[in-house]
């Protein structure tokens, strides 16, 4: 029976190829891509929803791959949007 990690990531906007790359890189296979409501927050608010620090992690690993290429890697393109899309991708556990 196969056994399978998954990783769920939300992608900057125009990050998307060289992201998606990486993680086929690093044995990753996309299963599916959903979107998620984003509620508008203020300059000075954070909005951020405390997370278990596994979790934090991953989304913090996700951060530092979507800068990779690009020129300022601290700027975040704005979009006004109001919903993100989640990327959800699964890579084979080995049976060790």
């Amino acid at each position: 029976m196969q056994r399978w990690e998954y990783r769920v990531v939300s992608l900057r906007d125009r990050q998307y190829t060289a992201a998606l790359n990486e993680f086929g890189r690093d044995g990753w296979e996309l299963v599916s891509v959903t979107s998620e409501a984003v509620e508008a927050t203020s300059p000075g608010r954070s909005g951020a929803i405390p997370l278990p620090r596994v979790l934090g992690r991953l989304e913090e690993a996700a951060d530092k791959l979507t800068k990779l290429g690009t020129a300022d890697p601290d700027a975040e393109a704005p979009t006004g949007a109001t919903s993100r899309l989640l990327w959800i991708f699964r890579r084979p556990l080995s049976d060790d």
